[in-house]
C-alpha cells in the first residue's frame, strides 16, 4: 500500500501557486505531473498558413484598428490588410491631391473605377514607386513610402510646426472648412524628397492627438513645435537610424516612445543637460526608451537624457534599456536637484531589455528598483542583439530612506534568458532583496502552457544550497494573458 501511495505521488503532485488573495493573476494548478509523460502540441498557426488573398478577404471584415492590429499578429501577417488596395496613378503632386480628397471623401479624377476597399490605396508614382495611403474617416491617416524608390536619399533636417487650433475651432468650436479631422497620423519611410510636401500638408490638421515617425531616410535632426497645440498628447519615433537629436516643444504629451539609437535630447530652447530650465514639465502617463542599438554619440554625458528623463518620475509605464543605467541614470538616482530622493511613485509596469550572454547581471536592475515602491507588474527581456556596454562600476548602491518591499509587484515575465538557472537566481535574488515572490513566467514551447517557477515542496530539496529551493514546472493555461498581460510597448 505505501510503494503504491509513492508511486502515485511521483506521478503527480499537488501544487498550488499563491499570489496575492484577489489578485486577477492568481490562480491555482492542481494535479500539475512532476514529468511530462506525453508529447504537449506544439504551437501550430493553421490560420497563417492560408493564402494572401483569403486572409486579406477575412481581414476586410474588421473594423479598420483591429485590421491594422493584425500586423502585430507576426510577421507573416504584416501588412496583409492593405493587399487587396485599389492601385492609382500619377505624379507626387497628384498623389497629395489624392489623399486629400480621400480625407475628404470625394472622387477625384485619379481614381478609374470606385475602390473595393474603404480603407485606402495604393499611388502608383512610376518605376516601380508606390505609395500607400490607408484611412479611417475623421481618425486615422497613415502614409507609407517604404515602395518609392529614393534616388537622392539627402539627409535633412526637419522642422515640424503643428498649429493650434484654428479661428473658427478657437471660438466657435466648430472645425474649419480648411482643415481636415485626423486625430492620428503615421508616417512611415519619408525622405528629403517628400518631407516639404508631408510638413504642408499637415498644416491642415488641427486635431491631431497622435503622430508617429517610423523609419525615415537621410532625416538628421526633428524639432516639433507644438507649444501652441494642446491636442497632442502622443509622439512615437521608430527605427530613424540616422537620427541624431531631438528638440521637443510639446508640453501637452502624454505619451513619449522612442525605438533607435540614443540621440541628443533637447526641449525647447533650454539647456540639454544637469539643470531644469524649462517653464513645464511633461506630464507623461507612459515613455518607452529603447535604445538597445547603442549610443548615436560617443560622449554620453553631453546627450541630455539625464535631465530629459528625470522629468519622467511621474510615468506609468516605462521601458529602459539596461546599458544605459550606469551612465544616465545611475546619476540620476544618485543626485537630485533639490536634494529628494527619486522615485517613480507611479509606475506600475516596467520593460527592462538587457544583455546577457552566459550570466544575466542584475545588479543594474535591482537598483533601478529600489525606486519603483508601486511597481506591480515586471517584464525583463534578454537580447543578445541589444547593445553591450562594459560597465566600470562595482557598486550600484543608492541611497534610500527604506529598501520597498514592492508588496504590489504581482508578476514577472522573462523572456530570453541564458538557462533555467539565471532565471531562479532572479527570483532568489528578488527575494533577497525585497521579501517578495510574485508570480513569475516564462514562455514554454508547448501549445497552452507556460513554465512558472515554484518553490519545491520535498523537504530535502528545500535543504539543499544553490537553487534547489526554486524550480520550473510545466503547466497549462487556457489563456496566458489572462496570467500576465503584454506590456504596452511591446505591441509596437
Amino acid at each position: 500500500m505505501g510503494k503504491k501511495s509513492r508511486n502515485k505521488r511521483n506521478q503527480s503532485e499537488k501544487l498550488k501557486i499563491d499570489s496575492n488573495p484577489g489578485c486577477r493573476w492568481s490562480i491555482a494548478i492542481l494535479d500539475v505531473p512532476k514529468k511530462l509523460d506525453f508529447e504537449l502540441p506544439r504551437n501550430e498557426d493553421i490560420i497563417s498558413s492560408m493564402h494572401d488573398d483569403i486572409l486579406s478577404h477575412v481581414i476586410s471584415f474588421l473594423p479598420f484598428k483591429s485590421a491594422v492590429q493584425t500586423s502585430f499578429l507576426s510577421t507573416r501577417w504584416k501588412d496583409v490588410w492593405k493587399r487587396n488596395f485599389p492601385e492609382r496613378k500619377g505624379t507626387i503632386d497628384e498623389a497629395f491631391s489624392a489623399i486629400s480628397s480621400f480625407l475628404h471623401g470625394r472622387c477625384d479624377r485619379y481614381s478609374e473605377q470606385k475602390p473595393t476597399s474603404n480603407w485606402g490605396f495604393i499611388f502608383n508614382l512610376g518605376k516601380r514607386s508606390f505609395i500607400t495611403v490607408a484611412a479611417e474617416p475623421d481618425t486615422a491617416l497613415q502614409l507609407d513610402f517604404s515602395n518609392v524608390k529614393h534616388e537622392l536619399p539627402w539627409r535633412f533636417d526637419w522642422f515640424l510646426d503643428i498649429d493650434g487650433p484654428s479661428y473658427n475651432t478657437l471660438f466657435f468650436n466648430k472645425p474649419s472648412s480648411f482643415s481636415i479631422t485626423v486625430k492620428s497620423l503615421h508616417l512611415k519611410s519619408v525622405s528629403c524628397t517628400f518631407s516639404g510636401a508631408v510638413s504642408s500638408m499637415m498644416t491642415d490638421f488641427k486635431f491631431l492627438e497622435s503622430l508617429t515617425i517610423e523609419n525615415f531616410h537621410g532625416l538628421r535632426s526633428l524639432t516639433l513645435d507644438a507649444a501652441g497645440n494642446s491636442r497632442l498628447k502622443k509622439l512615437t519615433i521608430l527605427d530613424c537610424q540616422q537620427l541624431e537629436s531631438l528638440n521637443l516643444d510639446a508640453y501637452s504629451l502624454q505619451s513619449l516612445r522612442f525605438r533607435g539609437k540614443l540621440l541628443s535630447f533637447q526641449r525647447g530652447y533650454g539647456s540639454t543637460d544637469w539643470f531644469w530650465p524649462w517653464p513645464a514639465d511633461f506630464d507623461l502617463v507612459d515613455a518607452m526608451f529603447d535604445f538597445r542599438q547603442g549610443p548615436h554619440c560617443s560622449n554620453l554625458g553631453s546627450c541630455g537624457f539625464r535631465s530629459f528623463f528625470r522629468s519622467y518620475k511621474d510615468v506609468k509605464s516605462l521601458t529602459l534599456c539596461g546599458w544605459i543605467f550606469e551612465p544616465l541614470i545611475y546619476p540620476t538616482l544618485q543626485l537630485h536637484p533639490f536634494g529628494w530622493g527619486f522615485e517613480f511613485k507611479r509606475l506600475v509596469e516596467l520593460w527592462w531589455i538587457d544583455y546577457a550572454k552566459n550570466k544575466f547581471n542584475s545588479d543594474a536592475l535591482i537598483s533601478f528598483l529600489k525606486h519603483c515602491p508601486r511597481l506591480t507588474r515586471l517584464y525583463i527581456t534578454i537580447d543578445p542583439k541589444s547593445y553591450r556596454r562594459t560597465n566600470t562600476m562595482t557598486d550600484y548602491s543608492v541611497e534610500v530612506a527604506s529598501v520597498p518591499r514592492l508588496k504590489d509587484l504581482k508578476v514577472v515575465k522573462l523572456e530570453g534568458f541564458p538557462n533555467e538557472k539565471e532565471e531562479i537566481i532572479l527570483a532568489k535574488r528578488l527575494k533577497q532583496e525585497f521579501q517578495v515572490e510574485p508570480l513569475i513566467i516564462a514562455k514554454s514551447n508547448y501549445l497552452n502552457c507556460a513554465r512558472l517557477v515554484v518553490k519545491t515542496p520535498d523537504i530535502h530539496e528545500l535543504l539543499k544550497e544553490g537553487e534547489g529551493s526554486y524550480k520550473f514546472i510545466e503547466v497549462r493555461v487556457e489563456h496566458l494573458y489572462d496570467l500576465c498581460p503584454k506590456h504596452l510597448h511591446m505591441y509596437i
